[in-house]
């Protein structure tokens, strides 16, 4: 009977000392991951930031195209140095002019 007793009281202190560990270990694990849910949001809000500040500068890049681009006229590149081409387009003809290399020849 005190056999039986001894072994109780040691399975108790076996099953104690196993949940006191498994809590240790599940608060470990909730605190990391915990603060990496964390990490990840304070990371994602700059990385948000970044991407509203490179927009911005795009934007920034195609107004000022825009506006350069609206004061460019015939005038001013006249006053550059430019001339308008007048070139007679050149067309290939789709009669054979003469003899050509092929495979049947």
């Amino acid at each position: 009977m005190t056999e039986r007793i001894k072994n109780e009281i040691g399975n108790q202190k076996n099953a104690f000392w196993f949940l006191v560990i498994a809590i240790v270990v599940f608060l470990g694990l909730y605190f990391y991951f915990f603060g990496h849910t964390i990490y990840s949001v304070v990371e994602r809000q700059t990385v948000e930031r970044r991407i509203i500040a490179i927009e911005s500068g795009a934007e920034e890049m195609e107004m000022n195209y825009l506006s350069e681009k609206s004061k460019i006229t015939l005038d001013l590149a006249k006053s550059k140095g430019f001339t308008k081409i007048t070139l007679t387009p050149k067309y290939i003809s789709r009669t054979p002019t003469g003899k050509s290399l092929t495979l049947n020849n």
